[in-house]
């Protein structure tokens, strides 16, 4: 499975946490031990179900999503990754 090119996100980006709710998860910011993690949670589902939501669809092309995905802490993606496959 070919690896996502994820870059940071532009700071004039249109990411809005509406679509996501829409679609059952969030982003969380100021999570961990440290509070400087930033995570996806499920809203309406598992938090496993919505990592599985949000990488499928950047796979398939979505570039809201392969930006939800470059907002995560590099932990985060990494435990993506080794539930569901490289990003």
């Amino acid at each position: 499975m070919p690896s996502l090119a994820l870059t940071s996100p532009d700071t004039q980006s249109q990411f809005s946490l509406v679509q996501a709710h829409q679609e059952g998860w969030t982003i969380l910011e100021g999570c961990g031990p440290e509070n400087m993690d930033t995570q996806i949670r499920g809203v309406t589902c598992s938090d496993q179900h919505a990592w599985w939501r949000v990488s499928q669809k950047a796979r398939c092309g979505s570039e809201y999503h392969r930006e939800a995905l470059a907002r995560l802490s590099d932990s985060e993606r990494q435990q993506i990754s080794l539930r569901f496959g490289p990003l």
